[in-house]
């Protein structure tokens, strides 16, 4: 009997000297950095204490209480962090949740991508707890990729029609490519480049080829367009020159102020070369028209200046030949009333004839001066 009470005592000692190892091994908890570990470490320490037996006495009690609270340290780390995973991951579920709704499908794939990133890295909350944040997560995700899905087939669709399209505008630019009436062409290819948007993508797979294609029939036809264009700015900047020697020689004679035939005629005849030379430009021709026409005008007006100062003279020169002419007329009839007198009282028959053969002349002469007074007021009149 005392032998077995011997036996029992030395057993509880011995499972206290057990416990009392434990404590100091689980005073080393706060070392151990990472959690997982810590964790790995308290489990493996409370199967010990469970070998060790179970005492009732107030050193083992001590212990044990010391034991739980090192042990306790562990599982409240555990807890909080199981804690911050839960708000991380009602973070993203929260954000793939947002996600889900969006229309940008290239983005919201690339951030969804970056989600799951997270949610793997954000850690363990328990399996239970997990389960359920990752049912909540997932439904977000495959809500997202079944609208990715449907939208695709949708745009599947679009980028048929939009290929179709294409195609039948690669056609008609090719049809035109050739063409040389640039203007109606180009309003037409701009047309078709309009619709060439409106059209939308046609995917990858086709788009870049499709573009490659319409865009060659273009080119093609602005090239020659733009050849001719060239072509023709060496043209007009040659008949503007050319232009440009016409207004240097109007303004040369205009200069003189000689209103003779030879210049009138010189002037006409640079006109009808204006004409002749053709368009050099709608950016240059009115400028060098109304630079031409302001000396034309010029000139035409002083020819009719002094065509009207000629005139005028002419007219006050016709009028004093009149006036002349009109004074002889009256020195005539004068004559012929001091020969009319002369003759009253004259016997000689021979004289009286002399005399009356006098104021015949005289009157013939008079009718002359009125003929011709008569056809310089005609002449006046026109």
């Amino acid at each position: 009997m005392e032998k077995e009470f011997y036996e029992e005592f030395e057993d509880m000692e011995a499972g206290i000297d057990q416990k009392q190892a434990l404590v100091e091994e689980s005073r080393k908890v706060d070392e151990i950095e990472d959690l997982n570990e810590a964790v790995r470490f308290v489990n493996d320490l409370k199967k010990k204490w469970r070998k060790t037996g179970f005492g009732e006495s107030l050193a083992e009690e001590k212990l044990r209480e010391e034991f739980e609270a090192n042990v306790e340290k562990v599982y409240e780390k555990q807890k909080a962090l199981a804690q911050k995973v839960v708000e991380a991951k009602e973070a993203l579920i929260k954000e793939a949740e947002k996600i889900s709704l969006s229309d940008d499908f290239k983005k919201a794939t690339e951030k969804m991508t970056s989600l799951m990133d997270e949610w793997k890295a954000s850690g363990n909350a328990g399996k239970k707890t997990d389960d359920e944040l990752w049912e909540r997560f997932n439904a977000a995700r495959q809500k997202f990729y079944d609208r990715k899905r449907a939208n695709w087939e949708k745009r599947a669709v679009q980028f048929e029609n939009a290929k179709k399209i294409k195609e039948d505008l690669i056609e008609k630019a090719k049809s035109l490519q050739d063409s040389e009436e640039w203007q109606k062409t180009s309003a037409k290819y701009k047309e078709l480049m309009d619709a060439w948007k409106a059209a939308g993508n046609a995917g990858r797979e086709f788009d870049d080829d499709l573009w490659n294609a319409f865009n060659e029939a273009r080119q093609k036809f602005y090239a020659k367009r733009n050849e001719f264009y060239e072509k023709l700015h060496v043209e007009h900047d040659e008949k503007y020159a050319e232009k440009q020697a016409l207004v240097k020689q109007a303004k040369s004679i205009a200069g003189l102020q000689e209103y003779t035939r030879e210049q009138t005629a010189m002037m006409k005849e640079l006109s009808n070369e204006w004409k002749s030379i053709g368009f050099c430009g709608k950016d240059k021709e009115d400028k060098i028209w109304n630079e031409f026409r302001g000396v034309m005008d010029e000139y035409f007006a002083g020819l009719k200046s002094a065509s009207e100062k000629r005139r005028a003279n002419w007219r006050e020169h016709m009028s004093e030949i009149i006036s002349r002419k009109e004074e002889q007329i009256a020195n005539q009839k004068r004559q012929i009333k001091r020969l009319q007198d002369d003759m009253t009282g004259l016997v000689s028959e021979a004289t009286v004839a002399d005399l009356q053969d006098q104021v015949e002349d005289k009157e013939d002469f008079i009718k002359q001066l009125e003929q011709e007074i008569e056809d310089i007021e005609k002449k006046l009149a026109e």
